[in-house]
C-alpha cells in the first residue's frame, strides 16, 4: 500500500514540475474576474490572467470599508483538489481577519505556486487599482495547505522568506523538507486517515529543527478540511495558529504550548510541541 501511494505521490510531483513551468513569480496584470459573497462576513474575488493557475481571494467584507492592513495567509490544494473544495475552511480563515489567497493548482507539491500567491497578492497591495491597494500587511504571511498542499506549504516557506508561520494539515512532505523550516510549524494529522499515515506527518514533525506543534484529530479522515465532511475544527485552531504569528497574539500562542488549550481538547491526541 505504501508502495502504492509513494508511486501517485511521485506522479504528482513530476505533474506539479511540468505545471510550475506556466507559473511566473513576477504575477503581471491580474484583473478579478468575478466577485461574490461566501458568507455574511467574507467576500471572494476571483483573478485570471489565461495562466493554468488562477488566484482566487478570501477577504473579510469590511476590507473595502477600512484603513487598516490585513495579515496575509495563502493557500495551498491536495492532490486532484481545488480551492473550491475549502470554502468553508478558507472562509473561517478570512473571517478571523485574513485575507486569504488560494489558487487552482492540484498538484502544487513544490511550493512554487503558493510562494506565488504571496507575490501576487503583496503586488495587488501596492497597486492602486487594486481593491486590496494599501490593504495588505506584507510583514505578516502565513502559509497553510492540505495533503500534498501541506507539503507545498512547507516549501512555500523555504522558498519565500516572507512566510512567517505554516499550518501544516495532513502534509505529506518528505522528512528532508521538513528538516529545512525555520519558522513556526504545526503538523496536523488525523487518527483515521488512510492516505498520508500520522507517523508520517509524525516524522516530519520530528525531522523539523524550527518552533513545532504536532496533534492528531481524533477519529479524523482524510478529506475531512474539505467542504461537506469536518473542516470546522481545522479552522478553528488555523485561526488561533495564525493570531499567534502574524498577529503575534499571547492568549492564541498559548493554546498550543504544554498545558495549553490544544494539549487538552479531547478531541485531538497525541499532542507533542519542541523548541518554543
Amino acid at each position: 500500500m505504501k508502495r502504492k501511494i509513494a508511486s501517485i505521490m511521485a506522479a504528482a510531483l513530476m505533474a506539479t514540475s511540468a505545471l510550475a513551468l506556466n507559473v511566473s513569480s513576477a504575477n503581471a496584470a491580474y484583473k478579478p474576474i468575478s466577485i461574490t459573497s461566501v458568507s455574511n462576513t467574507v467576500n471572494l474575488a476571483k483573478y485570471d490572467d489565461g495562466l493554468l493557475i488562477d488566484h482566487v481571494v478570501y477577504y473579510p467584507k469590511d476590507l473595502t470599508t477600512s484603513n487598516k492592513k490585513y495579515p496575509v495567509v495563502v493557500w495551498g490544494n491536495g492532490t486532484f483538489a481545488d480551492w473550491d473544495n475549502y470554502q468553508e475552511l478558507l472562509s473561517k480563515i478570512a473571517a478571523g481577519g485574513y485575507i486569504v489567497v488560494a489558487n487552482t493548482d492540484s498538484f502544487c507539491g513544490t511550493g512554487v505556486t503558493e510562494s506565488a500567491s504571496v507575490n501576487f497578492i503583496i503586488k495587488e497591495g501596492k497597486d492602486s487599482k487594486s481593491m486590496f491597494y494599501n490593504k495588505v500587511d506584507a510583514e505578516h504571511v502565513g502559509a497553510g495547505g492540505h495533503s500534498q498542499g501541506g507539503m507545498s506549504a512547507v516549501n512555500s516557506s523555504r522558498l519565500n522568506s516572507k512566510i512567517d508561520c505554516v499550518f501544516d494539515v495532513q502534509g505529506c512532505q518528505l522528512k528532508s523538507e521538513a528538516a529545512q523550516l525555520k519558522v513556526p510549524t504545526f503538523f496536523v494529522t488525523s487518527t483515521q486517515d488512510a492516505i498520508v499515515s500520522s507517523s508520517w506527518v509524525k516524522n516530519s514533525y520530528n525531522a523539523c529543527k524550527a518552533p513545532a506543534v504536532y496533534a492528531s484529530v481524533k477519529n479524523g479522515k482524510h478529506l475531512d478540511p474539505c467542504d461537506n465532511h469536518a473542516p470546522a475544527i481545522f479552522a478553528e485552531y488555523a485561526v488561533k495558529w495564525f493570531d499567534a504569528f502574524l498577529k503575534n497574539d499571547s492568549t492564541a500562542k498559548a493554546a498550543f504550548l504544554k498545558g495549553g488549550k490544544l494539549s487538552k481538547d479531547s478531541r485531538w491526541v497525541d499532542y507533542a510541541s519542541k523548541n518554543f
